[in-house]
């Protein structure tokens, strides 16, 4: 199963991929995403380990990831490691006139129990609608510099 999205962001390529990468700041503007720990030491590169916790189709699970590519400002690349999912993510930025474009690119494969419950489309569905609103919520936020640092001693 792929998803693919992408969106044009009016804010300078290395502040998208500053803001789209945060392991930190992510959680105020990723509607799935209820937390994200870096859980490795020293600066994020490829080798970064993280923990999230992450809500989807009215379950909450827990899975660990790592980084596979790092290349700021143009890629960032996780796959996860341990947790209920089988997937990879790739972000990829590019100067567009005056923004950013900003795709995101996710291939995995749903758990089994899961397509017992949900088919596989509905899946698809909600995965390509999840990611879709998640990348309109950032490029609300960052188009109207609202404030994540905030959001995250507000939630």
């Amino acid at each position: 199963m792929i998803f693919e999205q992408s969106i044009v962001i009016n804010r300078p390529i290395e502040e998208v991929f500053d803001v789209a990468t945060c392991l930190r700041r992510c959680v105020v503007w990723r509607s799935t995403l209820l937390a994200s720990t870096k859980t490795s030491e020293g600066p994020i590169g490829v080798g970064t380990t993280f923990e999230q916790e992450v809500r989807g189709l009215g379950k909450t699970y827990q899975n660990t990831s790592i980084v596979t590519a790092y290349e700021p400002p143009r890629l960032f690349a996780f796959e996860e490691i341990t947790g209920p999912f089988d997937y990879k993510a790739r972000f990829n930025f590019e100067t567009e006139g005056e923004g950013t474009r900003y795709s995101v690119w996710v291939e995995g494969e749903s758990p089994v129990a899961w397509l017992r419950i949900v088919p596989e489309s509905l899946f698809q569905q909600w995965g390509q609608h999840s990611i879709g609103r998640e990348m309109e919520t950032l490029k609300m936020m960052m188009e109207n510099n609202v404030d994540l640092e905030a959001g995250l001693t507000a939630s």
